[in-house]
């Protein structure tokens, strides 16, 4: 019997059953790769936790101490509105301008983006996006505008889960609020504000779709550049809100017929005139940034109130364009100077250079951003001087202490010598420190360095409130920083040397007085801080001699008829640098003249051209703090001084020299009475013991012989204790031959001869 075959199935069946199982295996993988995919793009996609995060990006306002608006940061300029104080016709405007299916898609438009990419293929380039509200806000709130695959795949991923996570009345009111409408501002209500001075509720309808014509194209549709191609475009969605049935077809020519220029503000200040108190403005932004952060200054809506007097502030700048317009033959270019209120540390007034430059290039006119009151680091010459004595006071020395001018050379370590000159060229005289530093004297303050030391300078220079430039290393100026060879800025300087008329209480400047956040809360408020940097005692010392400076040495030229004044000139080498930096007692002020190019000026000194300037701006200040007119630290000293007459005195020995307690070997000595507390402490450390010219052999080491060779013989001027106690043996005299014997003998006076 046949065993019978099986019947083979039919070819139909099999090819169904392997494209049914290679369907559900491309179904899951592509499920798999689209999970993978949106994983991929999602790992660093914000969290959406609610609409109030989206809500920081405000602009953040600068007012001045006398309520005037100074500034924006103008990166974001926006004032936030609720979807209900926007005008209907605005809205229509706007969704028919950028997306007529925004009620009924799910965030993206599929069709849209197809029409799209047909029109970029037709054209052979980029002519649409095919974007919908949803997919910009996605852009706008967290994206980059970067025409790559991955931003868009990102940018469809987030507009998706913007559409869960809001309605979309809150999806057009968090757009309206953040898209950019040109000229810095973001957001309808500053748009409205901008460009037609009003709030966003008052908007007529061809004012709306004009608005509505400008995020396609900010900054070629704006009516200030373009007002044609502006027109052009409003009219398009007037005619766009006809057809859709938004508004009439009456009301769509009425509107058209109306000038796009109807109702429109000039262009915006900030693109003709800088900002009010430019350079302050920066200042201030720089330290905004410090204190919160960029983010929070460009997004946060802060109200920031400074210290500034913008009343004071424009006098001040009248002033010193009128000085530059007069220092022009000179040479000089560009002037700094802060003004500084002392018992608060609060800049009233800053300076930082013609808010103007000339480009090279072109010959237009750019703003200058260089602020050179608090960014440029000027050599401040003999200004630098009273961080010197100021440790000179701290180490003991006294206002009367006597030093000697003669020339003084040091090696620079290239077989080359400096020696520090005098201005006017007189050396050999013996002076107090008072003189020398009211006259400038150079080389004693260079013997004073050499005295204290350097890095005690430099430490006290600190203390006070001085910041060397980055990088720079003050110590390898060595002695030449006594006469300011290492730049400073004209902020910190004029802060530091105003702690003197504070009795050594550090004056730190600020520019902030109080800043809000968006929703009016205080969130700073500037406090004094009382840090102290002098002793009472050296203060007062200090500023008696800088007294001195103009009322009988180089500042003369900065005296104020009615107020006690005091301060430093400085002048760098060449005259590439002038200063003037003092105060009265309330007032603090320090001024810079020089040039960009830093090119030597042909004449002048900081007495000459700074102190005027420093005279004309500190009374115009006064006018508004009057304050003191004495420093109330030489009253307290007096009444101390009174208080102590009745207390116990001691009669002590001082150097002349040094103001220290002398030695047996000081050369000139003094006695008073003082009050037992305030003698000094320490011995003269320059009179240790008494010195004596000898004559050294080099060769040896050891007292020089008339057998020594006159080129190994040199003069050195030593203490009892370090003189050799014995002769050169190296030098000796050859021993005599018989001949010259037999004729040394024969010349010997004959009563002589053996």
């Amino acid at each position: 019997m046949r065993r019978q075959r099986p019947s083979k199935p039919s070819s139909w069946a099999g090819w169904l059953r392997w494209f049914a199982i290679g369907f559900v295996l491309s179904y899951v993988l592509a499920l798999v790769a689209a999970a993978t995919l949106i994983n991929w793009l999602g790992r660093d996609l914000p969290d959406l936790n609610n609409l109030e995060n989206l809500r920081l990006s405000q602009a953040t306002y600068i007012y001045s101490a006398d309520g005037v608006l100074l500034g924006t940061v103008m990166s974001v300029y926006r004032k936030w509105v609720p979807l209900n104080k926007i005008p209907k016709h605005l809205q229509w405007a706007t969704i028919v301008a950028e997306d007529r299916k925004f009620y009924t898609h799910p965030g993206i438009d599929p069709k849209g983006i197809a029409r799209a990419i047909w029109e970029c293929i037709k054209a052979r380039r980029y002519v649409q996006g095919g974007s919908t509200i949803t997919m910009q806000l996605a852009r706008n709130l967290y994206l980059s505008s970067e025409k790559t695959i991955r931003r868009k795949l990102k940018e469809l991923l987030l507009a998706v889960r913007l559409e869960r996570r809001f309605s979309k009345e809150e999806l057009l009111e968090l757009y309206l609020n953040t898209v950019c409408y040109g000229h810095g501002a973001y957001g309808v209500q500053a748009a409205a504000e901008l460009y037609f001075g009003k709030d966003v509720s008052e908007l007529t309808l061809p004012q709306a779709a004009l608005l509505a014509a400008l995020p396609k194209r900010p900054s070629d549709l704006s009516p200030f550049v373009n007002p044609d191609a502006a027109k052009r475009r409003r009219d398009y969605i007037l005619d766009a809100m006809a057809e859709e049935g938004y508004i009439t077809r009456s009301e769509a020519e009425e509107a058209k017929r109306v000038p796009v220029t109807e109702g429109l503000r000039p262009a915006p200040k900030w693109l003709t005139e800088p900002p009010k108190a430019f350079h302050f403005v920066e200042y201030v932004k720089r330290e905004l940034v410090q204190k919160f952060g960029q983010d929070v200054v460009d997004r946060g809506g802060l109200r920031v109130y400074t210290t500034l007097n913008y009343k004071l502030q424009r006098e001040v700048e009248k002033i010193a364009e009128r000085y530059l317009r007069a220092y022009r033959s000179i040479g000089a270019d560009q002037m700094a100077f802060v003004v500084i209120h002392i018992p608060t540390g609060r800049v009233l007034a800053m300076y930082g250079g013609r808010p103007y430059r000339i480009d090279p290039k072109t010959g237009k006119r750019r703003l200058d951003h260089f602020n050179r009151a608090v960014q440029a680091y000027r050599q401040p010459g003999s200004s630098f001087k009273p961080y010197v004595y100021a440790a000179a006071l701290e180490m003991g020395f006294k206002p009367n202490s006597l030093f000697n001018d003669s020339r003084v050379s040091f090696p620079l370590g290239n077989g080359k010598w400096w020696s520090p000159k005098n201005y006017d060229g007189r050396y050999g005289r013996t002076m107090t420190l008072k003189t020398a530093l009211a006259t400038s004297n150079n080389v004693i303050a260079v013997k004073l360095i050499r005295a204290v030391g350097v890095d005690k300078t430099i430490e006290v220079a600190k203390r006070m409130g001085i910041k060397f430039p980055p990088g720079v290393n003050p110590e390898s100026a060595s002695y030449a920083l006594a006469l300011g060879a290492v730049g400073v800025t004209v902020l910190d300087h004029t802060a530091a040397l105003a702690s003197v008329a504070t009795g050594g209480v550090k004056v730190t400047p600020t520019g902030i007085s109080r800043v809000y956040d968006s929703e009016g809360k205080l969130i700073y408020s500037a406090k004094s801080e009382h840090q102290q940097v002098l002793m009472p005692e050296v203060a007062s010392q200090l500023l008696k001699m800088l007294m001195a400076v103009v009322t009988e040495g180089t500042g003369r030229r900065a005296q104020i008829p009615g107020y006690q004044v005091a301060g430093k000139t400085g002048t760098s080498e060449d005259v590439k640098d002038v200063w003037f930096v003092g105060f009265t007692p309330t007032i603090a002020c320090g001024v810079w003249i020089g040039r960009d190019d830093n090119k030597p000026l042909r004449t002048g000194s900081g007495g000459t051209l700074c102190a005027p300037v420093f005279k004309e701006i500190v009374m115009a200040a006064l006018k508004y703090y009057p304050g003191e007119r004495t420093f109330r630290l030489l009253e307290q000293e007096r009444d101390a001084d009174s208080r102590a007459e009745g207390g116990r005195n001691i009669r002590v020995v001082i150097c002349a020299e040094s103001g220290l307690l002398a030695t047996d070997f000081c050369p000139v000595t003094y006695s008073e009475n003082v009050p037992a507390d305030r003698a000094p402490k320490r011995k003269c450390p320059l009179h240790r013991e008494e010195l004596q010219p000898v004559l050294i052999c080099t060769v040896s080491g050891k007292l020089a012989t008339p057998n020594c060779p006159a080129q190994s013989v040199v003069t050195k001027t030593l203490p009892k204790s370090a003189i050799p106690t014995e002769a050169c043996d190296i030098h000796v005299p050859a021993p005599p031959t018989e001949e010259v014997e037999t004729q040394s003998q024969s010349n010997l006076p004959e009563q002589l001869s053996p």
